[in-house]
């Protein structure tokens, strides 16, 4: 095959070319230009294969890099975005198997910080929250073993009840929003109890 042309591909990012060859584009990157010594001309197929698997993993890392700079971000949430950025499997594993090396991907961490960071939400919402960004179930199980949902079901309803009146209707309406959160009904119904809420109280 051969090299017709090299050229940037975007001002944006100096480290991404695009090689014109006489079967079509591939994108190249810099360090892997000067790594097989690329210009214009006659090249071995297979060598430039390679420098275009190992241009393409470079890439795909530098933008799954970009991605998580700004946030936390799971393997699956890094692996989908990968998807919508339109790289192959083929360079997609490898790559999430070097962001975990370098501590890019870390789903314990993951979950420890959204956990603190949402000190409102039940274990059950919890779980569901954490499934859905891609969260082993296992991982999730054996850290909300350690929390006990009451508490946090106690904080919610002391926090809505507050400068509100004692009535039915409030005590509906706090139901309606712990039952939102993700809390059980025993859950509910042990804080309501606590707080001197529960139906008894209002025969």
């Amino acid at each position: 095959m051969k090299i017709l042309s090299l050229k940037l591909k975007s001002k944006k990012d100096a480290n991404v070319f695009v090689a014109s060859t006489d079967i079509g584009e591939y994108d190249l990157f810099s360090e892997i230009i000067v790594k097989y010594s690329l210009v214009n001309g006659e090249i071995d197929d297979e060598k430039f294969k390679r420098a275009v698997k190992e241009s393409m993993e470079k890439i795909a890392f530098n933008v799954a890099v970009k991605y998580a700079s700004s946030k936390l971000k799971t393997e699956k949430q890094i692996r989908d975005y990968l998807y919508k950025k339109e790289f192959k499997k083929a360079t997609i594993l490898p790559v999430i198997e070097k962001l975990k090396e370098y501590g890019v991907i870390d789903d314990k961490i993951y979950m420890e910080s959204y956990i603190k960071s949402n000190p409102n939400f039940s274990k059950n919402k919890l779980k569901q929250k954490l499934i859905m960004s891609g969260i082993s179930k296992d991982l999730i199980d054996d850290k909300l073993n350690d929390l006990e949902d009451e508490d946090s079901c106690l904080t919610n309803a002391k926090k809505f009840l507050k400068n509100k009146i004692m009535d039915q209707k409030t005590r509906e309406k706090l139901i309606r929003r712990l039952t939102y959160l993700g809390y059980s009904w025993d859950s509910i119904n042990s804080v309501l109890k606590t707080l001197n809420f529960d139906e008894e109280n209002f025969d």
